[in-house]
């Protein structure tokens, strides 16, 4: 067998005994063979070894018990008939242990080997493999699947005699509920005709069925009913066959035993004793019953009861909070449906499932350039229809476990995993700072179980929780269960994890402001800073899967070199849309593995899957233009070009109606116009885009690149070829306007910050940006311009986009101490506009929606917006004397209105600023919000 093939395979292997000890009569024969059997099975477990990276294979052998307990297959004779056994399709029959029955006179000669292998009456064997490959024309072919090789031959002679296969019949060891049933009538050569005659109303039946982990393939005795019809034909076929056979030499021995079960068979069928064909229950159960006494000493006395539990919700969401505070990401869960049903003493079969409907991961850091940064990937018709709530559901799990098996190995009768299609979108600076939150959560975690108490935060109020000791809650309920699971032995009859796909984008991080790196603190600023740089670190000596150098400075001329041209390497190698990465199913049936082991080898079929889409994923690189979507776009399009018209001219047939063939055809033509020249601008775009970043990287001019990442991620990117024009036009001058003030302003900053030498490098700081500056422009430009086109043709702006926004904007904190209340989406918006205004950078107060106008206050400021976004006032609360409500007549004198007065301490602006309102609930809120905001300004002087 393959030893690379992972999974168990149970083989025989053959001791060698001596002649002379088996031609005593049979029943010593039978009573040597259980006390010395000759045949053992060998269970080899072949798995993924630790620590190798999916590369080390690990091969171990464990012989089986003889009576097959515990073991991976098992054959159990219930019938007075001796059974002979083989593996089918074996063409060079291994050396079978020379028969029971040799004799020199007789045709079981000692020449014969093919006989196959005895099973008596009443006894249980493990089975296993005599050549666990294939043989003649398939030898070649790729090893075969245990499905394919446990097939076996038997029948109620042996298996190279005439008799043997007349009753011969084959089935599989794979599948519990496939069923064989032999004939005893067709022992025309051992019976007299009476006995045949009993014979045609008895079945010797054999069902699979499963004892925990064991497939069991068991023998009974059934009764048939026969119809007049039947009588007669069967009486018919007796006399035919006993006037063929009867000049056949009959091996005494054997005609004796097969004579005796008969006879005992009669006797059984006289008594009524042999069940009808139709209880199959009767067979395929392999728990005895316990009696009453042995259910309660089991169960403490409890009563068995079955329980059935179905629960429904309509949504979670889930918000990740840092210790700064600031939202990192947001999860929301959507139509999570969940089943249960089982038994309290598992004497049945327990089933579960989960259904998710929705997935999404938001994204909350700020200058985000995939706002979602995973949600189900959505389909051209999905995102035309709008409406998710009709589509597939994001993952399902179906679980049905199997019951309470005396091994104590956890059986899985059916396991079941539905993923649907995934696109994740994400930048690196997103994966560091969730990275970094989770590392810190299980650190806070790890010290709060030291001391059993974990602390939480209720409503801004810091509680402590005492762990519960689940292991004193939970041990009565499994007892002796316990010792069983600690080896964590999982036995599944089939797990089936179904296909998916992956939809990868990957964009480059940007450098936050200041104002941003205020309100995130400085830890989540150097993160930006240092991904936007390319100071990556990947090693055993980082803490988590990925790291960056914080605070890392390049002093000498060498050092810039090397970080010029590790930024650029990163960013060409980070940077990737739309890859299409595909991941086959999960097919184990009959696996019996350690929950570590499980975990090796479905991580080993990922590992393995993933290096097969390297490929995919170089070839999606934007820094080659992503030439495998330019590829797929002209596959989709010339599809449709062949696609459309046909299914036009099929709806005029059907409609009788022409004009759908020439819609049809319109749209393929178009179609395939459409994916071929966006697909050829989109990846000259993505050429050009990763040329001006690069050349960023260049000028050294480290603020000059911030401020260029920003601009690229304000509102207003360019959606039809007209604005991506304009924005062109725009940033070719600003490329221009950048260069040229270089050359003064470098100089000077140098000379400020290190005096002559300073100044020396800023002159040649500002020479280079003269010439790459308006290069830069003249690239962004011409990048604009493609988007601009890409976007006229399909409107889609945001290439790689899942066409999914976020689920609700970001949260927002309250006051100096960022205080975290219940979530409130109209602060979370005026937090938002907050950070676009003047006010960018100061933590968040309230506000107070006046209708058209909107006041914002800070913890230092107070900013009133105009219906035009305009700043229409903006005052310091320091500045404030104090604050007072009256009537004031209206500027054009036709009544009064109410008036917020706003008395100023610095004259030089004026002593007093008038807001006013014609709702006085309004006016009152103003007036004490701004108090608020005085009285939390002084506190902190």
């Amino acid at each position: 067998f393959d030893i690379c093939d992972l999974g168990m395979i149970p083989i025989r292997v053959r001791l060698e005994t001596k002649n002379s000890q088996q031609k005593a009569h049979l029943e010593d024969a039978r009573s040597e063979m259980r006390d010395r059997p000759f045949i053992r099975v060998i269970r080899s477990l072949i798995e993924i070894r630790s620590g190798t990276g999916g590369t080390g294979i690990t091969v171990s052998f464990r012989e089986e018990s003889v009576n097959g307990e515990d073991s991976l297959y098992r054959i159990e004779n219930h019938s007075p008939f001796p059974l002979w056994i083989a593996q089918d399709g074996v063409l060079a029959n291994p050396h079978y242990e020379k028969g029971l029955f040799n004799s020199e006179d007789t045709e079981f000669s000692s020449q014969s080997e093919s006989h196959g292998d005895l099973l008596a009456p009443d006894e249980k064997i493990a089975f296993g493999l005599d050549v666990p490959f294939r043989q003649g024309k398939y030898a070649g072919r790729r090893v075969a699947a245990p499905e394919e090789l446990l097939t076996i031959r038997v029948a109620l002679a042996p298996l190279s005699t005439r008799d043997g296969i007349e009753t011969m019949k084959v089935i599989g060891l794979s599948f519990v509920g496939c069923s064989v049933r032999l004939k005893p009538s067709n022992l025309r050569s051992f019976l007299g005709e009476d006995l045949l005659s009993e014979m045609m109303n008895v079945r010797v039946q054999g069902v699979i069925c499963a004892d925990g982990p064991t497939r069991v393939l068991k023998f009974n005795l059934v009764q048939r009913d026969l119809s007049a019809t039947g009588v007669i034909r069967n009486s018919v076929r007796l006399h035919a066959s006993i006037a063929q056979t009867s000049k056949q030499k009959l091996e005494s021995l054997l005609k004796r035993e097969l004579t005796e079960a008969a006879n005992e068979v009669s006797s059984l069928l006289r008594q009524g004793k042999i069940p009808k064909n139709t209880d199959m229950s009767l067979f395929i159960d392999t728990d005895k019953p316990q009696s009453e006494e042995e259910l309660v000493r089991e169960t403490d006395g409890l009563i068995n009861c079955s329980y059935a539990i179905t629960a429904c919700f309509s949504g979670f969401v889930i918000s990740f909070i840092d210790s700064v505070p600031s939202e990192i990401a947001v999860v929301s869960i959507k139509k999570l449906d969940f089943m249960a049903k089982w038994d309290l003493n598992r004497k049945k079969d327990a089933t579960a499932a989960v259904s998710i409907g929705w997935l999404q991961i938001d994204n909350q850091c700020p200058n985000a350039p995939f706002p979602v940064a995973l949600s189900p990937a959505m389909t051209e018709e999905e995102i035309s229809d709008g409406n998710t709530q009709n589509q597939n559901p994001f993952i399902c799990i179906g679980v049905v476990f199997a019951p309470r098996h005396k091994s104590n190995i956890m059986c899985f009768k059916g396991l079941t995993i539905h993923p649907r299609d995934v696109a994740l979108c994400t930048d690196l600076a997103f994966i560091m700072r969730l990275q970094h939150f989770l590392l810190n959560l299980q650190l806070h975690f790890e010290r709060s179980r030291e001391k059993d108490r974990l602390h939480v935060l209720d409503h801004g109020q810091s509680n402590t929780w005492m762990f519960p000791d689940l292991k004193k809650m939970f041990k009565k309920k499994i007892g002796s269960t316990t010792t069983g699971l600690a080896s964590s032995k999982l036995y599944f009859e089939v797990l089936t994890v179904l296909p998916f796909n992956i939809k990868l984008s990957v964009a480059s991080a940007v450098a936050l402001t200041g104002a941003q790196t205020a309100l995130e603190g400085p830890e989540a600023g150097a993160i930006h800073t240092a991904v936007r740089k390319g100071d990556v670190l990947i090693g055993d000596d980082v803490t988590g899967v990925l790291g960056v150098k914080i605070g890392g400075k390049n002093r000498t001329a060498s050092a810039v070199i090397r970080g010029v041209f590790k930024s650029i390497l990163v960013d060409s190698l980070l940077r990737c849309d739309g890859a299409s990465m595909n991941f086959s199913g999960v097919g184990l049936r009959n696996h019996i593995a350690t929950t570590s082991q499980l975990k090796t080898y479905i991580g080993h079929h990922y590992l393995s899957l993933l290096k097969s889409n390297v490929p995919a994923l170089l070839g999606s690189l934007a820094a080659f233009g992503n030439p495998v979507g330019l590829i797929r776009g002209f596959g989709d399009g010339v599809t449709d070009f062949v696609n459309e018209p046909i299914k036009g001219l099929k709806k005029s047939v059907t409609e009788l109606d022409p004009t759908h063939a020439v819609t049809g055809v319109a749209r393929g033509t178009g179609s395939l116009a459409r994916h071929t020249v966006g697909g050829i601008v989109d990846s000259a775009s993505l050429l050009t885009e990763t040329f001006s970043k690069n050349m960023a990287v260049l000028t050294l001019d480290r603020k000059y690149a911030q401020r260029r990442d920003r601009f690229k991620t304000l509102p207003g990117t360019s959606t039809t070829f007209v604005k991506g024009v304009e924005s062109g036009v725009e940033k070719l001058l600003r490329g221009v306007a950048e260069g040229v003030v270089g050359v003064v302003r470098a100089p000077m900053r140098g000379a400020e910050k290190r005096g002559v030498e300073g100044f020396a490098k800023g002159i040649g700081k500002g020479l280079l940006g003269l010439v790459v500056k308006p290069v830069i422009g003249l690239s962004d430009a011409a990048t604009d311009v493609m988007v601009g086109v890409k976007g006229a043709l399909d409107g889609d702006t945001q290439r790689g986009a899942n066409k999914v926004t976020q689920i609700r904007p970001r949260r927002a904190f309250y006051g100096h101490d960022r205080v975290l209340r219940p979530y409130q989406i109209v602060d979370a918006i005026s937090a938002a506009i907050m950070m676009r205004t003047r006010l960018a950078g100061e933590n968040y107060l309230t506000h107070v929606d006046m209708g058209g106008r909107v006041a914002i206050l800070g913890v230092k400021r107070f900013l009133l917006l105009g219906d035009d976004g305009e700043t229409q006032l903006l005052i310091r609360f320091r500045n404030i004397k104090f604050i007072e409500l009256r009537q004031v007549p209206k500027p054009d004198e036709s009544g009064m209105e109410w008036g917020i007065l706003i008395f100023l301490k610095n004259r030089k602006h004026g002593d007093i600023e008038v807001i006013t309102t014609d709702n006085r609930e309004i006016g009152i809120d103003l007036c004490t919000k701004i108090k608020q905001g005085i009285s939390l300004s002084a506190a902190k002087r």
